[in-house]
C-alpha cells in the first residue's frame, strides 16, 4: 500500500472513531506511520483529505456496481446480488461507509459537494439497474405484474435504509441480509 493509501485508511478509522473535529493530522499521521509533512504533501489539509476519503469511498462502490454480474439465470438474482453488495461494501469499508452515511445527508443542500453529486449518480445507477430488472423479469414472467416506479422506489428505501443502519453500527443482525432477500423475493415472486 502507498503512502498516500496509508494516510486515507488511517484518517478514515479516525474520523470514524474520534469525528473530524476530534482528530488531528499529528493523529492522522502517527496512525498512517509517516509523518506530517507527507500529509500537507498529499492533501492541502484536513478538509482535502476527508472530501478524499468520501471520494474514494464512492469511487469504489460505483467499480463494485459496474462488476455486478448482467448475464444471470433470472433477474431475481441481479437484484439479490445488488442487495449482497450493499451488505459487503458495509463489512468491506466500515469506516468509510460510515462517514459517507453520517456525512453526507447534511450535505444533500450542497450541489458542488462530492456527497451531492455521487447520490444523485447512485439514484440514477440503482434506478436505471432496478427498472431493467423488473422490466425484463416481468417480459418473461418472473415476477408479479407491479407498477415498476414505485416498486424501484422501496426497493431503493429498503437498499438505503439497511446500509445506513448497517453502516451507523444500529443493526448487526447477521440474519437481516438473508431475510431481505427473502422478503424481496417473496414481494416480487409471490
Amino acid at each position: 500500500m502507498n503512502k498516500k493509501h496509508q494516510i486515507l485508511n488511517a484518517a478514515a478509522k479516525l474520523f470514524a472513531t474520534q469525528g473530524f473535529d476530534g482528530t488531528t493530522t499529528l493523529q492522522i499521521a502517527t496512525e498512517a506511520d509517516v509523518t506530517e509533512p507527507l500529509i500537507y504533501y498529499h492533501f492541502k489539509g484536513k478538509d482535502e483529505l476527508f472530501t478524499s476519503i468520501l471520494q474514494m469511498a464512492f469511487e469504489k462502490y460505483f467499480a463494485r456496481l459496474e462488476n455486478l454480474p448482467r448475464n444471470t439465470s433470472n433477474q431475481f438474482e441481479r437484484i439479490a446480488n445488488l442487495i449482497d453488495l450493499h451488505f459487503a461494501i458495509v463489512d468491506e469499508m466500515p469506516n468509510e461507509t460510515f462517514l459517507v452515511m453520517n456525512t453526507c445527508p447534511v450535505k444533500l443542500n450542497d450541489p458542488d459537494h462530492v456527497c451531492r453529486t455521487n447520490i444523485d449518480r447512485q439514484k440514477e445507477w440503482l434506478t436505471d439497474y432496478l427498472t431493467q430488472c423488473l422490466t425484463e423479469g416481468m417480459h418473461r414472467s418472473e415476477f408479479l405484474e407491479i407498477s415498476v416506479a414505485p416498486t424501484v422506489e422501496l426497493l431503493l428505501g429498503i437498499l438505503s435504509g439497511l446500509t445506513r443502519r448497517r453502516a451507523l453500527k444500529l443493526d448487526s443482525n447477521p440474519q437481516v441480509r438473508t431475510e431481505t432477500i427473502n422478503f424481496c423475493r417473496r414481494a416480487l415472486q409471490g
